[in-house]
């Protein structure tokens, strides 16, 4: 026969000391995997390195993808988010999308030109490229090639420079407009002006 009368035994509590360096210890652990993991993601994505951006850029692993058949008439992929602004000239609306990303700048431009203009497209072209090298004070033309005639368009490349800084600058001019490919670069490593300039496509009628 069991008693009813026994009162239940009460739980007896265990304290368990906690070490307060392994407290310590542990937190800190799961600061350092935070701050690690948000630090991947901030560079990898949100605000990367440029250098990690431009390397991305150059092997097409990453870019922005600019197109407009309308207005500006052409597409091209930048390395990142982009600008647009517009003008005006005496034949139309000119048009530009420009890219920067810390000492890079990337940009295309659509200019209204004449007919005529495409008829004399060599002299039209290099007085053009003489320009730019003069607008830019103390610059020196570091290399050109001579105008093509390339399927209905004039084609014209040159690089030129001041100090340590590049500029690559490509012109296709059509029948009534010309396009103008540009690159300032902090140095003379060419390939994310090739990444830009094939990248680039002409839209609309030629």
């Amino acid at each position: 026969m069991t008693d009813d009368r026994a009162e239940p035994i009460e739980a007896i509590p265990i304290e368990t000391a906690v070490n307060p360096l392994t407290s310590a210890l542990a937190w800190l652990a799961v600061v350092v995997v935070v701050v690690g993991v948000g630090s991947w993601v901030w560079t990898r994505w949100i605000n990367p390195p440029v250098g990690n951006t431009i390397a991305r850029y150059v092997s097409k692993d990453a870019g922005v993808v600019f197109a407009d058949p309308t207005v500006a008439q052409f597409t091209v992929t930048f390395p990142a988010a982009y600008r647009t602004t517009k003008g005006t000239n005496q034949f139309g609306t000119t048009f530009t999308a420009t890219s920067t990303v810390g000492d890079y700048e990337f940009s295309a431009t659509k200019t209204p030109e004449p007919a005529s203009t495409l008829d004399n497209f060599e002299t039209a072209l290099n007085t053009l490229a003489a320009q730019y090298v003069v607008n830019e004070k103390g610059a020196e033309l570091v290399s050109q090639t001579q105008p093509l005639p390339l399927v209905d368009t004039g084609f014209k490349e040159f690089v030129y420079r001041r100090g340590s800084t590049y500029w690559r600058v490509q012109f296709r001019l059509l029948k009534d407009r010309l396009y103008t490919v540009k690159a300032r670069l902090p140095n003379s490593d060419p390939r994310p002006f090739r990444r830009l300039t094939t990248s680039f496509n002409a839209l609309g009628a030629r």
